[in-house]
């Protein structure tokens, strides 16, 4: 049961990366795209993370095993350095003195971030899912 939902959350999670890429293509255009891209590209990396964040956690507990808590941890501080800098985009003139425009890239190095923090998350997933009981 868990590597389905493990294949679902990396589709998920090169989704949102693509939706970042569309999001920083439309973001001076004033189309809707721009708007629907941003959100859908936050949910579905919250969909992911979290995907395979309980994937992981039943997977550990049905073979009995630690897992890789470095992936998890660095995964989780990754996860959370992407939604800080994804919020700060709603507020860069606290950081641009006064400069309300966000800065060519931005937008795609916040979706790095969340494919990165997300990659590692479903690396821990699947190699946990490789581990035996050990004895």
């Amino acid at each position: 049961m868990g590597k389905p939902i493990i294949i679902l959350s990396l589709i998920f999670a090169i989704a949102g990366y693509f939706l970042g890429v569309i999001a920083e293509a439309t973001r001076d255009s004033g189309l809707a795209i721009y708007i629907a891209s941003c959100g859908l590209k936050i949910l579905f990396f919250l969909i992911a993370v979290l995907l395979s964040h309980f994937a992981s956690r039943s997977i550990r507990r049905r073979l009995n095993v630690m897992g890789i808590p470095g992936l998890r941890y660095v995964g989780w501080v990754m996860y959370s350095v992407a939604m800080v800098h994804w919020m700060l985009l709603f507020r860069w003139d606290l950081i641009s003195a006064g400069n309300i425009r966000i800065p060519d890239g931005q937008i795609n190095i916040d979706a790095a971030i969340f494919f990165i923090a997300s990659m590692l998350m479903i690396a821990e997933a699947w190699n946990t899912s490789k581990e035996r009981i050990k004895v």
